[in-house]
C-alpha cells in the first residue's frame, strides 16, 4: 500500500466506484422505505397499536431470516457469474419486491413477501460489497468504509422523502412503496451498467484468482478460508448486536438512566448516528496510514471507551460523549472486516463475504431478542454490559484474523494486496 501503483485506477475504475456509491446509497434507500413506511403498514394490516406487536415481529423476522439466507445463497453466484450480473438481477428484483408490501393485507402473504423481500436485501448486500473489493483492489487502498458511509447517506436522504409520504400517506404503503421502489429500480439499473465484470481484476491478482481447486492442499487451504470466514462472522455478530442494542433502547436508556428528556435521549441518538457517518468518510485515510488491523483494533477500543463513559458516567453529557465515541468506534469495523474477508480468496470472494455477512445479519434476528432478555431479567441499567464485553472481544480477535496467512497454492502469492500492519 506504501507503493500503491496509481496507473491501474483507470476513468473505467473510476467511473465502477462511483457506480458503487450509487449502489450502497440505493439499497441504504431502501431501508429507509421500509422502515418510514411501517406505521401505514401496519395500519394497512390491521396491525396497530400494541395487540398488532406479536404479528408485526413475525413479518419483521420473516425479513431478517430471508435476509440472513440471501447473503449466504447468493455467493456461489457472485463467484460464477461476477459480482455485477448479480447485481443488475438483484437491483430489478429488491426494489421490486416491496412493492407487494404496500398492497398485502394478509397476514402469511406479508410474512411471505416479507422473505422474499429479505432475500433480495441480504443477496444484493453481498454482491455490492464483493463488488467493492473488487474496486479496492484497483486501488490497493482501504475505499470500503466511504462506500459503507454512502449507505447511510442514502437512508438519510430517503428518510426525508419517506417522512414525507408517511405524514400523507398514514393508512396504506401502497403510494411510497410503490413510487420510491420504482426510483430505486431507475437508481439500480443505472448504477449496473458502469459495475465492473467478473474478469476485470488488477494483473497483480491473476495469479491467485486461477488457482487449482482440485488438489488436497487447495481442498485444505478452502477449509481454513471458511473456518476464518466464520470467525469474521462471529465477530461481525457481536458488532450488529452492539450497533442493535443503541438503535433500538438507546434512547430509552439515556431517558431513564441518565435523567434526561425524550427530546435529549433523542439527540444522542443522532450524535451516535453522525458520528458513525463521519468516521465512515475519514476511516479509509485513517487505515491506509496505520494498516486495516490497526484501525479495527483500535476502533474496538474507541468504541468500548465509549461505553464505558456512558456508564461510568451516568449523566446526560456523559451520554452524548459516550454514544458519540461509540459511534465513531462502531462505524469502520464491519466494512474493513468484509474488505479484509474478501481480499483473503478473491476467486470466492462471494462466497466469503455471504458467509460472514450472512452470521453477521443474524444478529438482527438474535440481537433484539437477547437484548430483550437482558433488559427484562437484569434490567435497563445492564443494557450496554453485554456489546461491551463483545466489542472488547472483536477489539482483540478481528486484527488476528486480518492478519491470519492462508497456505498458498503452488505459484500464487498471498490474496491480500492490502498490508493490515
Amino acid at each position: 500500500m506504501n507503493k500503491r501503483n496509481n496507473n491501474l485506477v483507470t476513468p473505467r475504475i473510476r467511473k465502477a466506484r462511483i457506480a458503487t456509491f450509487a449502489g450502497f446509497m440505493m439499497i441504504g434507500a431502501m431501508m429507509y422505505i421500509w422502515s418510514t413506511g411501517v406505521t401505514a403498514f401496519r395500519e394497512q394490516m390491521g396491525l396497530s397499536g400494541s395487540l398488532g406487536d406479536v404479528d408485526f415481529g413475525m413479518i419483521a423476522l420473516s425479513i431478517g431470516v430471508g435476509a440472513a439466507i440471501g447473503c449466504i445463497a447468493v455467493g456461489r453466484f457472485v463467484d460464477a457469474f461476477g459480482a455485477r450480473k448479480v447485481i443488475y438481477a438483484t437491483a430489478i428484483a429488491y426494489p421490486l419486491s416491496i412493492i407487494p408490501m404496500g398492497y398485502v393485507s394478509h397476514f402469511w402473504f406479508a410474512v411471505t413477501f416479507g422473505g422474499v423481500l429479505g432475500l433480495f436485501r441480504g443477496a444484493i448486500d453481498t454482491a455490492l460489497n464483493s463488488h467493492g473489493v473488487q474496486v479496492e483492489r484497483f486501488y490497493q487502498r482501504p475505499i470500503m468504509s466511504a462506500f459503507h458511509a454512502f449507505y447511510s447517506f442514502g437512508g438519510f436522504l430517503i428518510g426525508i422523502v419517506g417522512s414525507y409520504f408517511a405524514s400523507h400517506y398514514t393508512s396504506s404503503a401502497a403510494v411510497p412503496f410503490t413510487v420510491l421502489g420504482l426510483a430505486m429500480l431507475l437508481i439500480g439499473l443505472v448504477t449496473g451498467h458502469f459495475l465492473l465484470d467478473k474478469g476485470e481484476a488488477p494483473v497483480l491478482d491473476v495469479a491467485v484468482t486461477s488457482s487449482d481447486t482440485a488438489s488436497p492442499e487447495s481442498s485444505a487451504r478452502n477449509w481454513q478460508i471458511i473456518l476464518i470466514m466464520v470467525g469474521f462472522g462471529v465477530l461481525l455478530l457481536g458488532s450488529i448486536i452492539g450497533e442493535g442494542a443503541v438503535s433500538d433502547w438507546g434512547q430509552e436508556y439515556v431517558r431513564r438512566q441518565l435523567g434526561t428528556s425524550a427530546s435529549e435521549a433523542g439527540l444522542a441518538i443522532s450524535v451516535f448516528i453522525g458520528a458513525q457517518c463521519f468516521s465512515r468518510v475519514v476511516g479509509d485515510h485513517i487505515a491506509e496510514r496505520i494498516g486495516a488491523a490497526q484501525m479495527v483494533f483500535c476502533s474496538g477500543l474507541v468504541a468500548v471507551a465509549g461505553l464505558l463513559v456512558t456508564i461510568m458516567g451516568g449523566t446526560p453529557l456523559a451520554g452524548l460523549i459516550g454514544f458519540g465515541l461509540y459511534g465513531l468506534g462502531l462505524a469502520c469495523i464491519a466494512p474493513l472486516m468484509l474488505s479484509s474477508a474478501g481480499r483473503k480468496d478473491p476467486a470466492h470472494a462471494g462466497r466469503n463475504i455471504g458467509i460472514v455477512n450472512g452470521i453477521g445479519y443474524s444478529g438482527m434476528l438474535v440481537g433484539p431478542a437477547g437484548i430483550a432478555a437482558v433488559v427484562n431479567y437484569f434490567g435497563l441499567s445492564y443494557l450496554l454490559y453485554a456489546p461491551l464485553i463483545l466489542l472488547g472481544l472483536l477489539a482483540i480477535f478481528s486484527p488476528i484474523l486480518m492478519r491470519a496467512h492462508v497456505s498458498s497454492p503452488a505459484g500464487s502469492g498471498g490474496a491480500d494486496s492490502l498490508p493490515a500492519h
